[in-house]
């Protein structure tokens, strides 16, 4: 029996399997826009997944605000999406930053 062409086809199927692996995690399939409030990020999930929404808050990443949403998918699946929140108006301000260090 010839073993020689059995490593061919593992490889040729790892190299299909590859897109698969560098795919990214389900829960970032939902950002077409940055939410500017928890409820607009619930929204946008809610209507995204077509899932029930089975927890939200509010998660502080240094000057970022990540909301986090918890669905059930119509599958039955339970999936955490986060959403990075829009920049605030008031960010944006020319008010001077205390940790500017140079004058």
């Amino acid at each position: 029996m010839k073993l020689h062409g059995i490593p061919m086809a593992l490889a040729g199927m790892l190299l299909l399997a590859a897109p698969a692996w560098s795919a990214p995690p389900p829960n970032s399939a939902v950002h077409a826009e940055r939410p500017q409030s928890l409820e607009q990020a619930v929204k946008q999930v809610q209507h995204q997944t077509r899932g029930h929404i089975l927890a939200a808050d509010t998660v502080s990443r240094g000057r970022t605000q990540v909301y986090r949403i918890k669905v059930l998918t119509p599958h039955g699946k339970v999936q955490v999406v986060q959403l990075h929140s829009s920049p605030q108006a008031s960010d944006h301000s020319n008010k001077p930053q205390a940790d500017q260090g140079g004058h």
